[in-house]
């Protein structure tokens, strides 16, 4: 009876370490908009593409709370969604200043800012205003 109980233990801490938001066998994915880990891909105010930085800039949501790193800082604060409706409020960061990644910063929170709701399609996340993109982002999934 020890050994049954141990044994479902073990299993139970594994499945807890599984991966989150892996694609599925037939091939789609099945990203979530909380507990995903969304890496920058781009922004439509730096039209000529995101420049190369030598930490991933990314934005995570958890149960009304945002975190991640936007260029230069780590950054926090509050979100809310209704339907497809998001808006992100008490954006605040830490405030080291760099001479690589301010622009990339300021923009992402210029996105966040102004977004109004968002759209999954597969492992892709996209930030909008209306009609208009603001940003994209693909899921990245742990090892």
């Amino acid at each position: 009876m020890q050994k049954a109980l141990l044994l479902l233990a073990i299993i139970g801490m594994l499945a807890g370490c599984a991966p989150k938001n892996r694609p599925s066998k037939d091939g789609t994915a099945n990203s979530t908009l909380t507990n995903t880990r969304w890496k920058l891909t781009g922004l439509s105010s730096l039209p000529n593409g995101l420049p190369r930085l030598s930490k991933d800039v990314f934005l995570q949501l958890d149960t009304g709370r945002i975190k991640g790193f936007a260029g230069c800082n780590n950054y926090f604060g509050g979100y809310s969604t209704s339907g497809s409706s998001l808006s992100f409020t008490g954006i605040g960061s830490t405030k080291m200043f760099c001479q690589e990644g301010m622009e990339t910063e300021n923009k992402l929170f210029q996105a966040l800012n102004t977004t109004s709701h968002y759209r999954i399609t597969g492992t892709k996340l996209e930030l909008l205003k209306g009609q208009d993109l603001l940003a994209s982002f693909e899921a990245l999934y742990l090892q």
